[in-house]
C-alpha cells in the first residue's frame, strides 16, 4: 500500500497541468498502462471542469483531489465546497459506451464513479481505475459537462409561479440556500436535496417560487415534536427577485397549508435587526407574544444594515397566527399576571385564571434540558413542582452553563404548576427574565418563557420595534432583567 496524496487547488482550469503531472508521477509506481492513465486525467479533468464551471459558477473557490493508490489500481477524489448537486443528476446519467462528453464520459473511462452529498461539507466524486482494465478505450477528448445543463440567467420581469413543494424541487432549493447564505446556515438538513424529499411532509413543508423552472423563492413551516403547531422560517428569495412581493405570495400559500393539515397555530420569529419581517408578520394576521434575546447568530449579515455588523446575537421577536383557539384554564404568576393577560387579549385567545389549591408537592420531579450545538442555545422545561425543584433546576442550569451556552431560555407550564409564584421566584433567582408566552409549545399547553444571557456577545443595541406592544414588551423585558440581577 502507497501512500496517499493530497492536493487543494483553486478553482481555476489552470491548474489541471500540475494535477496531471501528480497523476502522472503516482502512476508511474503502479501497474497501470497509458491508456489507464489518460482515463484517470481524463476524467479527473472532467470533473474539474465540472467544479470551475457549476459548483463555483460566477465565484472563486478551491478543490481538493485526493489519490489513493491501492495493489491494483488507484482512487481519485475531487472535493468542492460550492453550490449542491442533487444524486439524482449523477444517478440518472445513463451509460452509453460510445458517450464521449461529461458524465457519460466518465463512466465510460474508469470501473468505478460515485457521487457523495457531504451537507456543509460540500460534495465529493469517487473514481476508481483497476490496472489494465481490457474494456477501457481512449475516447476523444471534450472540453464540457454537457449532461449537466448551464443555470439560465433569469430575467427579473419574468412572469413567477408561486406553489407547493413536489418532488424534484430538491436540488433547486439546496442551491437557492447555497446561494443566499454558503454554507453558513444554520439548518444544515438544507444543503441535502435527498433528505429535503425525504423530510417533506414529516419533519416540514414547504412551498416554492419558480421562473422559467429555477427554484427563486423558498417559504416552509417548520413541525414543532408533539405539539399541533409549526414556524414558518426557511424564507430565501433570488436576490434577483427581492422586492416583488414574492415572500407575501409565499406566506399566503404556506399559512393556507398549514390550515389544511390541521395545525392550530403557527408561529414565526422576526428578526429585531429590522422592522420588515415585522410588519410582515403582522399584515398577515400574527399576535406578538414574546421577544427572545440573543436568539440569532454573531455572523448574520444583512447588507446595509449597520445593525448586523457588531458581530452580536440578535432578537427576534415572535407572533404567533392562529387557526383553531381553545378556551384555557392557566395559574399565572402574580409577578407577570399583567403582561401575560394582555398577550392573551391581544391574540383573543379566550382565558380563565386558575386558583392554586393546597396540594402536596411531589417529591421528585424529572426535569430536562434540551442543548444545541449549531446555534448554542439551551433550554429547560418546567412541568412540574416538587420538593426537589431547586436542586435539579441548579443543577441542569449549571450543565448548561459547562456547555458555554450563549442564551439559556426556560419554559414554564402556564397550565400545569399551582404552585407558580415559587417556581418563578427561583428561577428569577438565578437571574432569567421575561421573555414572553409561548402558546401551544408542547403537547399542545401554554408556556411562560423566560431567559438568560450566558454570553458577551448579546446584543444590547441591535434591534427594532415596530409596533407599540413590541415597544412595550422591550422596556418590560429590559426593567425586569434588571430586577432579576438585583435578586441573585
Amino acid at each position: 500500500m502507497h501512500e496517499s496524496i493530497v492536493l487543494k487547488i483553486p478553482s481555476d482550469m489552470a491548474c489541471m497541468s500540475l494535477v496531471e503531472h501528480v497523476i502522472t508521477d503516482m502512476c508511474t509506481i503502479l501497474f497501470l498502462s497509458q491508456e489507464d492513465l489518460q482515463a484517470l486525467i481524463k476524467s479527473t479533468e472532467e470533473l474539474i471542469r465540472n467544479a470551475v464551471a457549476h459548483a463555483y459558477k460566477d465565484e472563486k473557490g478551491y478543490i481538493e483531489i485526493a489519490l489513493h493508490p491501492f495493489k491494483t489500481g488507484v482512487r481519485i477524489d475531487v472535493h468542492d465546497w460550492g453550490i449542491p448537486m442533487s444524486y439524482e443528476k449523477h444517478n440518472s446519467v445513463p451509460l452509453v459506451r460510445e458517450a464521449s462528453h461529461g458524465f457519460n464520459r466518465i463512466y465510460d473511462l474508469v470501473d468505478v464513479f460515485e457521487y457523495h452529498n457531504l451537507g456543509k461539507d460540500g460534495k465529493k466524486f469517487v473514481i476508481i481505475k483497476y490496472a489494465s482494465h481490457p474494456l477501457h478505450q481512449i475516447v476523444p477528448e471534450n472540453t464540457g459537462l454537457d449532461s449537466i445543463v448551464e443555470e439560465k440567467t433569469v430575467d427579473p420581469q419574468t412572469p413567477i409561479e408561486v406553489r407547493e413543494f413536489q418532488e424534484g424541487d430538491e436540488e433547486g432549493v439546496a442551491r437557492l440556500i447555497y446561494k443566499n447564505y454558503g454554507y453558513s446556515y444554520v439548518k444544515d438538513l438544507f444543503y441535502y436535496p435527498h433528505r429535503i424529499l425525504e423530510y417533506h411532509g414529516k419533519k416540514f413543508y414547504s412551498v416554492i417560487a419558480e421562473a422559467q423552472g429555477n427554484i427563486i423563492g423558498h417559504f416552509a413551516i417548520i413541525l414543532v415534536p408533539d405539539s399541533t403547531v409549526g414556524e414558518v422560517g426557511i424564507v430565501v428569495v433570488d436576490p434577483l427577485f427581492k422586492g416583488r412581493g414574492i415572500m407575501n405570495r409565499m406566506m399566503e400559500l404556506i399559512l393556507k397549508k398549514a390550515e389544511s393539515v390541521g395545525m392550530d397555530a403557527v408561529f414565526g420569529e422576526a428578526l429585531m435587526y429590522h422592522t420588515f419581517s415585522q410588519k410582515s408578520n403582522l399584515s398577515h394576521g400574527f399576535s406578538e407574544s414574546a421577544l427572545m434575546l440573543g436568539k440569532t447568530p454573531v455572523d448574520i449579515t444583512i447588507e446595509n444594515n449597520e445593525l448586523t455588523k457588531g458581530y452580536k446575537r440578535g432578537s427576534v421577536l415572535v407572533g404567533y397566527r392562529f387557526f383553531h383557539k381553545q378556551k384555557k384554564k392557566l395559574y399565572l404568576p402574580e409577578i407577570y399576571k399583567e403582561l401575560i393577560e394582555q398577550t392573551y387579549t391581544n391574540a383573543d385567545i379566550p382565558f380563565k385564571s386558575k386558583k392554586a389549591k393546597k396540594t402536596k408537592s411531589p417529591p421528585h420531579i424529572f426535569l430536562a434540558y434540551e442543548f444545541d450545538p449549531p446555534s448554542n442555545i439551551g433550554k429547560i422545561r418546567v412541568d412540574t413542582y416538587g420538593k426537589d425543584f431547586n436542586q435539579k433546576f441548579l443543577h441542569l442550569v449549571s450543565q448548561l452553563r459547562a456547555k458555554h451556552c450563549d442564551m439559556i431560555y426556560v419554559d414554564v407550564s402556564l397550565e400545569h404548576i399551582p404552585k407558580i409564584d415559587k417556581v418563578i421566584s427561583i428561577i428569577n433567582k438565578r437571574g432569567f427574565f421575561y421573555s414572553g408566552v409561548m402558546f401551544l409549545i408542547h403537547n399542545k399547553g401554554d408556556y411562560l418563557r423566560l431567559q438568560l444571557k450566558h454570553s458577551d456577545k448579546i446584543g444590547t443595541k441591535n434591534y427594532l420595534c415596530h409596533s407599540e406592544f413590541c415597544t412595550q414588551l422591550m422596556t418590560y423585558i429590559k426593567d425586569d432583567e434588571k430586577r432579576c440581577k438585583k435578586t441573585k
